[in-house]
């Protein structure tokens, strides 16, 4: 297979390139127009209860729904003359923002308490906008930038809320792939050791993540993708770009200096070697990325869709577009280098050859072999003992605690909590009845005796009618004093769930029921996910290795450092630690999609290393070292790559990670972590002294499976 791609990149490396060019030129034309198509939901499984009460609410119900919350403060009274005026005003103004607004309600029209402020001096004004997702933001918005008055107003709801999320979400996209590409630009010359050499991986991540953009341009068409998606694309596009390309001309500039300056010879090797290792590595990420499709979110299928894209095109562009620079460039690949590179680019025009000194990584690595027992004893107590406080883990759905502290939602939020006794996130339950119709005298009776029974669940504090009716059917909000996303107020969903009426059926949802059945589908779906991502990589590991065993040490290893991660994640989001130093949110809770996101990316990412190192060990063994002397060649050969691209990856990662949303937030250190604890702790130190204790019962696989890799692993 790597034979005829590089026949087919050696003898066509500028038609290659042209397609390429046009490709890029494509998703320039075509793929900004994705962000007009994303969504800003999908944290609710798709078919639960919960799910069924939101769609019912946002369509049958919609005219009831308040959109758009207002809060009017005043230094009056809000039974002042005054106060009332300003409000009319205020009420006048919001009507003729748009006509897609349907209602207003106020404390002057309803009499209802809860709508006034607990110091008498302010009321809400709740709006109820029509339109799909995309329009109630856009108007909430309008109504936001155009409502003018001497009342201090501010502006809460779902809508303003995912407004605001999205265009921060947009600025943090722009900022990080700025600050990201600055950064990497020079710590690229500084490991490259030279600037056109530096050039070629920023080349094939800018060239990753356009055409995954592209690719993402067309799934929206067939499927709902979140704009959270973004983010991903990019984080991943760019950092196995970087990864890749490191690989890859890495090893093309020490097969120049091996093969004495010969170019086609040097390229062939690399792309069977390097290009091979590629191969299974974006296999691997792409295969755990996948594995979030089976889950019925749309969040975690886009995060899965949108990062298998970006992996796909990456690896694609590492074996095609990458080594048809390489060709065209040749030699050149190491113009205006510096040091040692410039010393070996030198002899390896002169047909010399430099010997090899000790890196460090292999005087490390025999040190850990030698002390292999110590060293596994003292990783797994640091691995198990940074994962411990996972086991606390508190897990919610995003709200407004995703912004952060100074947004203006997330302050109207706030006050809204605690300045009136209205919940915007109150259990809504769907009653519909049997009877031809809610206003029958029978099914007026049954209503009020559901009602009855609902409010005297303990923690439930009131039942109100929400809508008016319509046909069979009417929504009901229950309310209670705790926090939403509480222990206590998932405990009233279910107790509020196990509420039934005789002659109607009744379906329980609202904020605090989406995450009872967030919890409940991730339980449910873990091990499908878990059991696909196990098999599918022990497969190929075994292909690319030959091996049984190291496959398995390879997962067991993945999820030692991911554990480390999460427990990280506990301390930081979760309990506040180094929150101020790393100008995180911390909201006393961890998203509850984000530990099997990061899992997901993580593993792959980790599977990649992985490869880097084992592929090398397996090259060094494959011609006749010992298992010592594989691993310590292994190791001379990927330590400085493996480190330096771990590294560079750190800071794609940590540039996302200052994100001013907290789900990014999550996902960018949780990365950042696994990635720092993977390649120094597990593959530098970990490894060599697994290694040591299995020796040659490392390579094992029974005969019969050794001709079967033999024949499918994809060595030519």
């Amino acid at each position: 297979m790597f034979g005829r791609l590089f026949r087919a990149v050696y003898y066509r490396a500028d038609e290659l390139l042209v397609v390429a060019a046009v490709i890029i030129g494509a998703a320039l034309y075509y793929a900004p127009s994705v962000m007009d198509h994303l969504s800003s939901t999908g944290f609710v499984p798709n078919g639960a209860e919960s799910t069924q009460v939101r769609d019912a609410i946002n369509t049958t119900f919609s005219k009831d729904k308040p959109t758009l919350i207002v809060l009017a403060e005043g230094d009056a009274d809000v039974d002042s003359t005054a106060f009332k005026t300003a409000i009319t005003d205020v009420e006048k103004q919001i009507k003729q923002a748009s006509p897609n607004v349907t209602n207003v309600q106020d404390f002057y029209s309803t009499q209802q308490q809860a709508l006034l402020a607990k110091d008498g001096k302010g009321t809400l004004v709740l709006v109820s906008i029509n339109g799909d997702i995309a329009q109630q933001q856009t108007v909430s918005a309008h109504i936001r930038d155009a409502v003018k008055s001497n009342l201090r107003l501010s502006f809460a709801g779902e809508a303003i809320l995912n407004h605001d999320i999205t265009a921060q979400i947009n600025s943090d996209l722009s900022r990080a792939e700025i600050v990201s590409f600055a950064i990497l630009a020079v710590l690229l010359i500084i490991v490259f050791r030279g600037v056109v050499a530096a050039v070629l991986p920023l080349i094939l991540g800018g060239f990753s993540v356009l055409v995954a953009f592209l690719v993402l341009r067309g799934l929206v068409e067939f499927t709902t993708v979140v704009e959270y998606a973004l983010n991903v694309i990019v984080l991943i596009g760019l950092g196995l770009a970087v990864d890749y390309s490191l690989l890859m001309v890495s090893r093309f500039r020490e097969e120049l200096v091996a093969q004495k300056g010969d170019i086609a010879e040097a390229l062939r090797i690399t792309m069977q070697s390097a290009g091979r290792t590629i191969f299974f590595s974006g296999l691997t990420v792409i295969i755990s990325l996948l594995a979030l499709t089976v889950f019925p979110l749309d969040f975690l299928r886009s995060m899965g869709l949108g990062g298998a894209a970006a992996v796909l095109v990456a690896m694609g562009g590492a074996l095609i577009v990458l080594p048809s620079l390489l060709r065209v460039l040749g030699h050149r690949v190491n113009w205006l280098s510096f040091g040692h590179v410039k010393a070996m680019h030198k002899a390896a025009r002169a047909g010399e050859v430099i010997a090899e000194k000790n890196s460090i990584w292999r005087k490390t690595g025999a040190f850990f072999m030698h002390w292999a027992i110590p060293t596994l004893v003292v990783v797994l107590v640091v691995l198990l003992g940074a994962g411990s406080p996972f086991l606390r883990a508190h897990l919610a759905t995003p709200d407004y605690t995703v912004l952060p502290a100074d947004s203006p939602v997330r302050i109207s939020t706030e006050k809204l909590q605690h300045d009136f006794a209205f919940s915007d996130s109150p259990i809504q339950i769907v009653y519909t009845t049997d009877y031809p119709g809610v206003e029958t005298p029978a099914a007026l009776a049954e209503l009020h005796d559901y009602t009855t029974a609902v409010s005297n669940v303990p923690g439930i504090t009131s039942v109100t009618l929400a809508s008016k009716p319509i046909g069979k059917s009417i929504v009901l909000d229950a309310r209670f004093d705790d926090t939403a996303m509480s222990a206590d107020a998932q405990n009233l969903v279910k107790a509020v769930r196990d509420q039934t009426a005789p002659q109607a059926s009744v379906k329980v949802g609202g904020a605090t029921a989406e995450l009872v059945d967030l919890l409940a589908t991730l339980t449910k779906y873990i091990p499908y996910a878990l059991a696909i991502i196990a098999i599918a990589l022990f497969v190929l590991l075994f292909f690319m290795l030959g091996s049984l065993v190291l496959p398995l040490v390879a997962m067991v290893q993945n999820v030692l450092s991911l554990a480390a991660s999460f427990g990280m994640l506990v301390l930081i989001f979760q309990d506040g630690h180094l929150a101020q130093l790393l100008h995180t949110n911390a909201s006393g809770a961890i998203d509850a999609t984000q530990p099997v996101l990061i899992f997901a990316v993580a593993f792959g990412l980790s599977m990649d290393y992985s490869l880097f190192l084992y592929g090398r060990i397996k090259e060094e063994h494959d011609h006749g070292a010992d298992p010592r002397a594989a691993v310590l060649g292994g190791l001379q050969k990927t330590g400085g790559i493996i480190t330096s691209a771990a590294v560079l990856l750190f800071v794609v990662v940590v540039a996302f990670a200052s994100s001013q949303i907290s789900i990014m937030q999550q996902i960018g250190v949780g990365l950042a972590l696994a990635i720092l604890v993977d390649a120094f702790l597990v593959r530098m130190v970990m490894v060599p002294a697994t290694m040591r204790l299995l020796g040659r019962a490392a390579w094992w696989a029974p005969k019969l499976l050794k001709r079967l890799q033999a024949r499918v692993g994809l060595s030519d």
